[in-house]
Parts: structure tokens; C-alpha cells; sequence
């Protein structure tokens, strides 16, 4: 009978374990349902956002639709020193958004970020500095692409 009563005190108290332990397991079920639902809401007015931003921004004259162009700039016969120096330079070069340089011994290059087209750049690089970029070291120049090589005094 001892036996019986314990088993029965056991269900009983593990029943209840059970019940509560479900209790929280649904409460913790919807809240994730709730915020679910957020993010479902918050991803819809985000592209409702999107999509009006899309037809405002569409405006022609802005300055936002003012492209920028890539030009490789391919140096030959610079030193580390001069190429860091010259980079420098760039940067604060009028049009000039951005540089990047890529040193070799053999033939260095500079990528350029910048307003306008590559012949735009051309002519303001040769006023940045006149001896680098005169007409003797210039090698080639075609849509995104200045091949130079200083010639030295022999």
C-alpha cells in the first residue's frame, strides 16, 4: 500500500512538472510567433521604402547621377618612394575620389576613382605634375587605361 501511495505521489508530482514545463514551453512558442511576425512586417515596409525611394531618387540633373569612371593608371621605372608620393598626390588631385596602388618592380599600377572622362584626368594630372605626366612619358592612353614610362636623362 506504501509502495502504491509513493507511486501515485510520484505521478502526481512529475504531472505537474510536465504541465508547468508546457506552460513555459507555449510561452516561449508565442513570443517567437510575435516576433515573427515582426520581422514580416518590418521586411514589407522595407520594401514599400525601397520602392518609394526607387521613384523619388529618379530625378534627373542631381548630382547623385554624376558618374565616376575607373582609370588604371600603368607606371614603369618608379621607385616605392616615388609611387607612394605620386599616389598622394593623386588624392587630392580636383576629381579624384578614390586611389589604389599596386607596386611592382617590373611596372607598378594606380587605380583611379574619378569625375569625368580618362582624357579629363589626363589633363589634370599634367597640371598636378607636368614633369611625369608631359607628352614624351606618356607610352599610351585609351578609355580607362595611362601608360607611362619617365624617360630618364642619359
Amino acid at each position: 500500500m506504501r509502495k502504491i501511495l509513493i507511486i501515485c505521489f510520484a505521478i502526481l508530482v512529475f504531472g505537474i512538472s510536465a504541465a508547468n514545463a508546457q506552460g513555459v514551453l507555449d510561452k516561449i512558442e508565442n513570443i517567437l510567433n510575435k516576433a515573427d511576425r515582426a520581422t514580416n512586417t518590418a521586411d514589407k515596409a522595407a520594401k514599400t521604402g525601397q520602392k518609394a525611394t526607387s521613384l523619388l531618387a529618379k530625378k534627373k540633373g542631381t548630382e547623385a547621377e554624376v558618374a565616376t569612371t575607373k582609370t588604371t593608371l600603368k607606371l614603369s621605372g618608379v621607385n616605392f618612394a616615388e609611387l607612394k608620393e605620386l599616389n598622394e598626390k593623386l588624392q587630392t588631385a580636383k576629381g579624384v575620389e578614390s586611389t589604389k596602388m599596386k607596386f611592382s618592380a617590373t611596372g607598378s599600377t594606380i587605380f583611379l576613382q574619378h569625375a569625368g572622362s580618362t582624357e579629363d584626368l589626363l589633363k589634370v594630372l599634367q597640371k598636378t605634375n607636368p614633369i611625369l605626366f608631359a607628352d614624351k612619358n606618356i607610352e599610351g592612353m585609351d578609355d580607362g587605361e595611362i601608360a607611362i614610362k619617365p624617360k630618364t636623362k642619359n
